[in-house]
């Protein structure tokens, strides 16, 4: 593989120089083929390679280019070796959380960016998938071997680079369910004033390469060419939802941002062993198996959350690593405006989900806040520092070595809610129509909290005068830790909320029978059976799924999976639940079907209340949602009981071998 650091400034692209990069890569490509002229001196340290050439005065003496042979060691925790859910040999990169430094030897400051170009030689039968601008078809070198060819133009960060080589299959549909897809997908519009601002835009003000945003043709292309890619025995799992929502997903992102950053799409459908839900590179999606389950709704909102991460993280960077609100606070923030344009949502639906989906994210927040080092919780460390760096160029990572931050949600929830409380203070039209501007102004570059809050605030300067301030964001919500002052002030405005308000009344006949079977069960008297069943909702009681005749026969609605989220969460704060209601709790809403966040919460009741029947759901939970699991081990220890000891013991037994290193640390942790 072959990085290019550039030196091009920032300036106007003439039409002489529009196609200078397929000469530059051409070049490059030649560089890395001839022969050498000398080796240099290097020595390696515990983070860094430092290469010297006797005799030389200044940077300027220094060779332009130089070729480094290496090879990756099998420990090294950018590369995981391991097999696919078929049982066959793979590999891919988790590079991002560690900068890919154990991938190949790179400059790691964002500030360091850079392009590439790989040829990468396979068996015959495997499939390499890379973050390249070019959909690569493998050419025969030989009989039994494959070499793939990948590129990128655009100058990135090294850690945005991603490579997973495995025996994958391209999910596809046949052409006619395809086009029915894509059809309902490209409904969506772009702002008329989003059109006008990209249209008149001349100037960008990144260093050359060919811009999407300069592309006519680029620019009202709604849904990017994409493939999806699978293990052969988790096809026909992605072709029920994920392939239909990928282009319902690329459209609604498109309405709302305009312009793709980038010009394809491949959704990989990663080993179990992936640490987390998804992870967005230029080009490609990595996503757990934990969202394909219990319908579209987990796998929806992921898609849409790693989509959004292609205008913010990956087309725009933060200059300093310690800022990662910019990228996990937007992407949190826009996957709820995505998603409720995929799903074609009425205003007042968007709006209920909206504030549930808030419920849910400010009860994570609080439990966080009360459960984590205070230093981890401030969204930028660093301060009036934040972006600096030393004369040689090094930059530190502030508590970039601690363990625990790569599963904390802080810097994804105090952004969120930063964001949602700018839009209600300036409006949601006003603020989505900066955000569109802020993406044509600052795509391809890299960028500070004050980039955008000043840009911010200059567009709407009434919020200046009510005191809202670039200085006032930075004390309130960025530089301290805890639960921002303005998000207390604002009050739980989501009790008024419908679909929290239906929950809440589903929560109180579950409390108000558990009550009265513990009291008969006390007063040792006959137990009538107690059977809850679900309605549909806006449908008449007598139309229930099944038809039973029993003493106690309470209805419950159908919730939406996050309303069975809050559900099982509100029942979580009982002391006491009786064994039969977790069985009824378990058979009403069929909770071993649910997606991985429902059954999440399903776990931690088992747990919590000791109920063996589900011990098996813990089991099958540990094993095939590896990216979610690593809480419910220190809860399966923590409670002190012998028999969820050993289960946990048995179940990272099982695991630990292909498990991600960092779960596996953190897990053995809280085992031995």
């Amino acid at each position: 593989m072959s990085p290019h650091t550039p030196r091009e400034p920032a300036r106007r692209r003439g039409s002489g120089r529009r196609y200078r990069w397929k000469e530059q890569l051409y070049y490059f490509t030649h560089c890395s083929q001839a022969p050498g002229c000398g080796e240099l001196l290097f020595s390696t340290g515990t983070w860094s390679l430092e290469i010297r050439k006797s005799g030389i005065q200044s940077p300027a003496d220094f060779p332009h280019a130089i070729r480094i042979w290496y090879k990756t060691k099998p420990e090294g925790r950018s590369v995981t070796w391991t097999t696919d859910q078929s049982g066959r040999p793979c590999v891919y990169t988790m590079g991002s959380p560690i900068n890919n430094r154990a991938l190949f030897p790179c400059q790691e400051p964002p500030t360091a960016l850079s392009t590439w170009q790989a040829s990468v030689r396979t068996a015959a039968g495997f499939v390499v998938l890379m973050s390249g601008e070019n959909s690569a078809e493998p050419v025969q070198l030989r009989e039994g071997i494959l070499s793939w060819y990948y590129y990128v133009s655009m100058p990135m960060p090294a850690s945005t680079f991603t490579i997973a080589v495995g025996c994958w299959q391209e999910v596809k549909q046949q052409s006619f369910k395809q086009k029915a897809a894509i059809g309902t997908s490209t409904e969506f519009s772009l702002p008329s004033s989003q059109t006008d601002l990209r249209w008149h835009e001349e100037i960008c003000g990144h260093m050359e390469y060919p811009c999407r945003f300069q592309n006519p043709a680029a620019r009202l292309q709604a849904v990017i060419p994409y493939r999806v890619f699978a293990p052969w025995c988790l096809m026909e799992s992605c072709e029920e939802y994920l392939l239909q929502l990928v282009p319902q997903c690329l459209s609604a992102a498109y309405a709302t941002l305009g312009t793709h950053p980038f010009s394809r799409l491949d959704v990989l459908i990663v080993p179990s062993n992936f640490s987390s839900l998804g992870m967005a590179s230029p080009h490609i999606i990595f996503l757990s198996q934990s969202v394909l389950p219990g319908g579209s709704h987990l796998c929806g909102t992921r898609l849409c959350h790693e989509i959004a991460h292609a205008w913010f993280g990956l087309a725009i960077g933060a200059r300093d690593w310690t800022e990662e609100w910019i990228s996990e606070g937007f992407a949190t923030f826009l996957e709820d405006i995505f998603w409720a344009r995929a799903q074609q949502l009425s205003h007042d639906e968007i709006k209920e989900q909206q504030e549930l989906k808030a419920l849910l994210r400010w009860r994570r927040l609080r439990d966080e806040v009360q459960n984590s080092e205070e230093e981890l919780q401030v969204l930028r460390p660093k301060k009036e520092s934040t972006g600096e760096v030393s004369e040689s160029g090094a930059s530190v990572v502030k508590y970039g070595l601690k363990a625990e931050k790569i599963f904390m949600q802080v810097h994804y929830l105090k952004g969120y809610f930063l964001l949602r409380y700018l839009a209600r203070r300036i409006g949601e039209v006003s603020y989505l129509a900066s955000l569109r501007k802020f993406v044509v102004k600052f795509h391809g570059q890299l960028v500070l909290s004050q980039d955008f809050l000043s840009m911010l605030l200059e567009d709407i300067p009434k919020q200046k005068q009510s005191g809202l301030t670039v200085e006032s964001i930075f004390q309130n919500w960025l530089d301290t830790s805890g639960i921002p002052k303005p998000l207390l002030e604002e009050g739980e405005t989501w009790k008024e909320c419908q679909l929290v308000q239906q929950v809440s009344g589903e929560v109180t006949k579950w409390i108000q029978t558990n009550r009265r079977i513990r009291k008969s069960s006390k007063k040792k008297m006959k137990q009538d059976e107690v059977v809850f069943q679900q309605i549909r909702k806006n449908q008449p009681n007598n139309q229930i799924k099944k038809k039973t005749k029993l003493k106690h026969h309470h209805h419950c609605l159908e919730l939406l999976p996050d309303q069975v989220v809050l559900l099982l969460e509100f029942l979580l704060e009982e002391k006491t639940l009786c064994p039969r209601i977790l069985q009824c709790l378990e058979r009403t809403y069929q909770l071993q079907q649910q997606d991985a966040e429902v059954r999440h919460r399903w776990c931690e009741l088992v747990i919590k209340h000791k109920y063996e029947p589900g011990y098996g759901d813990i089991e099958r939970f540990l094993r095939e949602d590896q990216a979610m699991g690593v809480y419910l081990y220190g809860e399966l220890m923590v409670n002190e009981d012998a028999k969820q000891q050993e289960l946990a013991r048995k179940c990272f037994a099982a695991a630990q071998e292909h498990m991600d290193a960092s779960s596996a640390k953190v897990v053995a942790e809280m085992l031995f």
